[in-house]
C-alpha cells in the first residue's frame, strides 16, 4: 500500500509539474525577425530584452527569434560590432508571435561593442569601468595578409611585437614597452598559454578563427592571477552560429610563402559548430642582409581548431566546447643547414618541432539566468629544439578549472566571486629541473564587486592564490568610472599584480648563442604595482563624430627578472633586481568612421619611459622602445565593391646590451622607424550571391618602402665561438612583400 501511494504521488508530481509547464507557455510569447544593413541579412547580431536577460543571435540568413517571453511590454535591444545600437518598445501577448524586423546602420564609434575581459562579465565598452580596446579580425587585417596572429599586434596602439632571435624567429607581446612574458594571452577568457607558449605557441593562432581581441593595460591579476602583470590579450574566437557554412582563404607571397585555410560550419538545431584548418608552408632561402644566415626561417605549419555550442530554447549559449592542435617545424640557419643535422657542430642551424593540443569547455547551467558559469582547459606543449649544439628539449602541461557566481545583489551592486584550480607541470633537459618534474598546483578565491552611482561606477576587487614556495599571494585592484556627459567618460585604475617566473620557457636568449646561464640567487616572483587613467570625448561633426582619447600609465616593478648581459661577456646573469623598475607614460589616440562618405581612420601614439634604477643608477630597460604609434585606414568604393586598407606603424628608438656596443661596434640606440602596408579588396557580389556564395580576391603589398634593419646576429662569422648571439633585433627582417589571394564563402 505504501509503494501505491509512493506511486500515485510520484505521477500526482510529475503531473502537476507537466500542467505548470503548459500554464506557463499558454502565458508566453515569441518575438522573431531579421536584421538587415542596406538590404543585406546580418548574421551574429545580439539580440535581448534586458528586462529579463534573454536573449538571442542572428543566424546565417539574419533572422532571430526569442521563446517563452512572459505577456508585458519590454525594450528590444540589437546590438552588433561596427553598428549603431537599435532599441524598441514592445508588447508580447500570450499564445502570439510578435514580429520586428530591425535595420541597423554604421556606426560612428566603438563604443557599443561588447566585452568581456575587464570584469569577466559581459557588458559594453562605453559602460565598462575598466578601459578595453577591441580589434575585430577586419581591423586587424586592413592592411596585412597573414595567417599568423603575431604579425598582426601591432596595429593595436601600445602593443608592439619583440622578436627574440634572428635565426628562429620566436617572438613575443610588448605592452607599452614591458617584457612579453608580462603579458597574459587568453583565449577565451582562459589563461591557458603558460609560459613555454608564450614564447612559441602564440604563433599558431590564425586570424582565420578569430572574432576580436581585447586588450587591457596594466595588472590585471585579480581576475587572470600570474602572468598579468603588464596587461592582457583575450582573443575570443568565432561563435559558430555566426559562420558561413563554408569558407575558404588562399594565399601566396612573393617570399614563396603559401597558406591555406579551409572552414565548415554544422548546424543542426540548437547545436551549431565550427571547424577549421590552417596550412602553411615556407621553405624558401634568401639572405638579402648577407650575414650567411637565412633572414627568415623556414616553417611548416599545420593548425586544427574546431567549436561547438549548444544553446538553449531561447538561443543563449548554455555549453561551449572547443579544441586546438598545432603542430609547426621551423628551421633558421645557414643555407647548407637541414632538419637532417640537428644538433651539428660544422654546420650552424637551429631547429624548433613544436606540438601543441589544447581543450577548452565552458558550461552555463539553465534556471539560473547564465548567473552560474563552470570553464576548464587543459593544454600539453611539447618543445624539441636545437641552437646549434644546445638541445632544448621540454614538456608542459596546465589544467585549469574555474567557477564563476555572478548574482545582483540591487538593481545598483552587482557582486562576482570565483574559484580556479591551476595544475601546471613542466620537464625539461635543463638545469630548471634537474631534480625531476616541476609541478605547481595553484588554487585561488577572487571576489569582484561594481557600484553603480548615476554617472558614477566603482569597481574593487580581491584575488588570493596561494603558491607551494611562496605561500599566499593577494593582489587587490579599484576602479572608478564617471560620465558627466554622454560624450566624455574619465577612468581611473589601481592594482597589483605577480609573476612566477621559469626562466628557460620564456627567455629565448638563455637558449640560444654560446654565452652560460648562470643564477645568483633563488629568485622570487615579481610583483607589480600600477595606475592608469583615461579621458575618452566624442567630439561631434555632425553625423560623424570624432573619438579621442588620452591615456596616462604607471607601472612599478619589484622583484624584477632581468637578464643581465653586461656583467661577463661569456655570461647571462639572472638576479632579482636590486632596486625598482618603472614603466610610465601617456598615449593619445583618435577614432572616426564617417558616413557622407565611406572612409573610416584611427590613429594613436604612445610615449614611454621604461626604465631600471639599481643602486641609484638608472637606465632604459633594453628592447623596450621610446615611443610607438600606428595608423589604420579603410576606404570602400561602394559602386565597385572595392576597399583599400592601410596600416602604418612607427617604433622608436631602443636601447641594445652594452656588450654589443662594447664588443661590436653595434650602435648603443637603435634608430627610429616605420613601416607601412597597403592591402586591396575586391568583392565579386555577383557571382551568385543569390545561393549565398560570395567571392572576395585581394593583393596586399607589406612594408611598402622596403625598410630592413640589417643583420640581426653578432660575430655571425663565428656561430660556434663565445661571442655568437643572435638577439640583436629592433626592426624588420624582411623587405618589400606582395601578397595574392582569394577567398570564398558559402552561406
Amino acid at each position: 500500500m505504501k509503494n501505491i501511494n509512493a506511486f500515485s504521488l510520484f505521477l500526482h508530481f510529475f503531473g502537476f509539474i507537466f500542467l505548470a509547464i503548459n500554464f506557463t507557455q499558454a502565458q508566453t510569447g515569441t518575438v522573431n525577425g531579421s536584421v538587415t544593413h542596406d538590404g543585406k541579412p546580418l548574421p551574429g547580431v545580439n539580440i535581448s530584452l534586458p528586462d529579463i536577460q534573454k536573449g538571442a543571435s542572428t543566424n546565417a540568413e539574419g533572422f532571430y527569434k526569442i521563446n517563452n517571453i512572459p505577456e508585458g511590454s519590454y525594450t528590444l535591444r540589437a546590438t552588433f560590432i561596427g553598428y549603431k545600437e537599435f532599441t524598441t518598445n514592445i508588447s508580447i501577448n500570450a499564445g502570439q508571435t510578435t514580429p520586428v524586423d530591425i535595420t541597423l546602420k554604421k556606426a560612428t564609434s566603438q563604443m557599443n561593442e561588447m566585452v568581456v575581459t575587464g570584469t569577466m562579465r559581459k557588458t559594453y565598452v562605453k559602460d565598462s569601468p575598466v578601459k578595453v580596446e577591441v580589434v575585430n579580425t577586419e581591423k586587424l587585417t586592413q592592411g596585412k595578409t597573414s595567417s599568423n596572429f603575431m604579425d598582426l599586434v601591432g596595429s593595436v596602439n601600445g602593443l608592439t611585437t619583440q622578436l627574440n632571435c634572428g635565426v628562429c624567429g620566436t617572438n613575443a607581446i610588448r605592452i607599452n614597452g614591458v617584457e612579453g612574458p608580462n603579458t597574459a594571452v587568453l583565449i577565451d577568457g582562459m589563461p591557458i598559454m603558460g609560459a613555454l607558449a608564450s614564447v612559441y605557441g602564440l604563433n599558431g593562432i590564425s586570424p582565420s578563427i578569430i572574432d576580436q581581441v581585447e586588450v587591457i593595460k596594466g595588472p590585471q591579476s585579480t581576475l587572470y592571477g600570474t602572468q598579468a602583470l603588464g596587461g592582457v590579450v583575450n582573443i575570443i574566437t568565432k561563435n559558430p552560429a555566426t559562420t558561413p557554412t563554408f569558407s575558404a582563404d588562399v594565399y601566396g607571397k612573393s617570399t614563396e610563402e603559401g597558406n591555406i585555410d579551409i572552414a565548415a560550419s554544422p548546424k543542426i538545431g540548437r547545436f551549431k559548430g565550427f571547424i577549421s584548418g590552417n596550412t602553411l608552408r615556407m621553405e624558401n632561402y634568401f639572405d638579402h642582409n648577407n650575414d650567411q644566415f637565412n633572414d627568415v626561417a623556414k616553417n611548416s605549419r599545420i593548425s586544427l581548431f574546431g567549436k561547438g555550442t549548444l544553446e538553449g530554447k531561447n538561443g543563449e549559449q548554455r555549453m561551449n566546447i572547443a579544441a586546438k592542435f598545432y603542430d609547426e617545424n621551423r628551421t633558421g640557419g645557414v643555407k647548407a643547414f637541414t632538419d637532417d643535422m640537428r644538433g651539428s657542430d660544422q654546420i650552424y642551424g637551429e631547429s624548433i618541432y613544436t606540438r601543441r593540443a589544447e581543450l577548452m569547455t565552458d558550461y552555463r547551467p539553465a534556471g539560473l539566468d547564465e548567473r552560474l558559469r563552470f570553464s576548464g582547459a587543459f593544454t600539453y606543449h611539447d618543445q624539441d629544439s636545437y641552437y646549434g649544439t644546445e638541445h632544448y628539449d621540454a614538456r608542459q602541461g596546465i589544467i585549469y578549472g574555474q567557477s564563476t557566481w555572478d548574482q545582483p545583489v540591487s538593481e545598483s551592486f552587482q557582486l562576482l566571486t570565483g574559484a580556479t584550480l591551476r595544475y601546471q607541470t613542466y620537464n625539461d633537459n635543463t638545469p630548471a629541473t634537474s631534480d625531476g618534474t616541476n609541478r605547481r598546483f595553484i588554487p585561488g578565491l577572487f571576489a569582484q564587486g561594481e557600484l553603480s552611482l548615476g554617472e558614477v561606477t566603482l569597481l574593487g576587487g580581491l584575488r588570493v592564490d596561494h603558491h607551494e614556495e611562496h605561500g599566499f599571494v593577494t593582489a587587490p585592484r579599484l576602479s572608478a568610472k564617471y560620465s558627466p556627459t554622454e560624450l566624455m567618460t574619465l577612468r581611473a585604475s589601481g592594482g597589483t599584480g605577480f609573476r612566477v617566473v621559469n626562466v628557460f620557457t620564456e627567455d629565448h636568449a638563455a637558449l640560444t648563442g654560446s654565452r652560460e646561464v648562470v643564477f645568483t640567487e633563488d629568485l622570487d616572483p615579481e610583483r607589480s604595482r600600477s595606475v592608469t587613467a583615461s579621458i575618452e570625448q566624442i567630439i561631434p561633426f555632425g553625423a560623424n563624430p570624432m573619438t579621442l582619447s588620452l591615456d596616462g600609465f604607471y607601472t612599478h616593478f619589484s622583484n624584477k627578472i632581468i637578464p643581465d648581459y653586461d656583467q661577463d661577456p661569456d655570461l647571462i646573469v639572472y638576479e632579482n633586481l636590486d632596486g625598482f623598475s618603472v614603466t610610465r607614460g601617456f598615449s593619445v589616440g583618435v577614432d572616426q568612421n564617417f558616413t557622407v562618405f565611406p572612409l573610416s581612420y584611427n590613429a594613436n601614439f604612445t610615449l614611454m619611459d621604461v626604465f631600471t634604477d639599481e643602486g641609484g643608477q638608472r637606465q632604459a630597460l633594453t628592447y623596450a622602445p621610446d615611443y610607438t604609434g600606428n595608423v589604420g585606414l579603410t576606404y570602400n568604393f561602394n559602386p565597385l565593391d572595392v576597399s583599400i586598407g592601410y596600416t602604418g606603424n612607427l617604433v622608436g628608438s631602443k636601447r641594445m646590451p652594452d656588450s654589443y656596443v662594447e664588443d661590436f661596434g653595434r650602435d648603443r640606440w637603435t634608430p627610429a622607424y616605420s613601416t607601412h602596408d597597403i592591402k586591396l579588396s575586391k568583392e565579386f557580389t555577383n557571382v551568385n550571391s543569390a545561393n549565398g556564395i560570395g567571392f572576395e580576391a585581394y593583393l596586399s603589398v607589406e612594408n611598402l618602402f622596403d625598410y630592413t634593419q640589417g643583420s640581426p646576429l653578432v660575430d655571425a662569422s663565428a656561430p660556434f665561438g663565445p661571442q655568437f648571439d643572435t638577439i640583436y633585433t629592433w626592426g624588420p627582417l624582411v623587405g618589400r612583400t606582395f601578397s595574392l589571394g582569394a577567398r570564398i564563402n558559402l552561406r
